[in-house]
C-alpha cells in the first residue's frame, strides 16, 4: 500500500474554540500546516516538539508508550486538528524535534476517516458512531 500523506492543520484548541465562539478570526488562531503520515498503527496524532512549542499548545501530562524500542515516556498535549473539510480535538503525542507529523487513529475516527488499503485514499465516512 505504501504511505499515505495529507495535508493537515494543527491548531491551538484553546484559539480555536474562541474561533467557534466568535471571538477570534480564524487567521488569528496559533497553527501550523504541515504534510502528516497516516499511521493506523499510532493511537494519538504527534507533533515534534518545535511545533508544539510553536502552537503553544496546553499540556495534559506525561505518560508511559509502547514505542518501537519498548517503553518510553512521552507528554501529552491538546491540540485540534483538520483534515480537509473534517475537525477534531485529540490528546496529541510530542515528539523529537525534526521527525514527521503523525495521524493516529483517534483523530482518524473523530473525523469520520479510513483507510482504503486498495488505494492508499483516505475515505469519507460518518464521524459519529454509536
Amino acid at each position: 500500500m505504501g504511505h499515505i500523506y495529507v495535508k493537515a492543520l494543527f491548531y491551538n484548541p484553546l484559539d480555536y474554540v474562541e474561533h467557534v465562539r466568535g471571538e477570534r478570526k480564524l487567521e488569528d488562531i496559533k497553527k501550523a500546516e504541515v504534510n502528516a503520515l497516516v499511521d493506523t498503527s499510532v493511537t494519538f496524532p504527534a507533533l515534534p516538539k518545535e511545533m508544539v512549542d510553536k502552537l503553544k499548545l496546553p499540556v495534559i501530562g506525561k505518560h508511559e508508550a509502547e514505542v518501537a524500542t519498548g517503553k518510553e515516556e512521552m507528554q501529552l498535549v491538546l491540540a485540534t486538528v483538520q483534515v480537509e473539510d473534517r475537525v477534531a480535538t485529540s490528546h496529541l503525542i510530542v515528539r523529537p524535534k525534526e521527525t514527521t507529523p503523525l495521524i493516529g487513529v483517534v483523530a482518524l475516527e473523530q473525523m469520520g476517516y479510513r483507510v482504503d488499503p486498495t488505494t492508499g485514499k483516505l475515505i469519507k465516512g460518518l464521524p459519529l458512531m454509536l
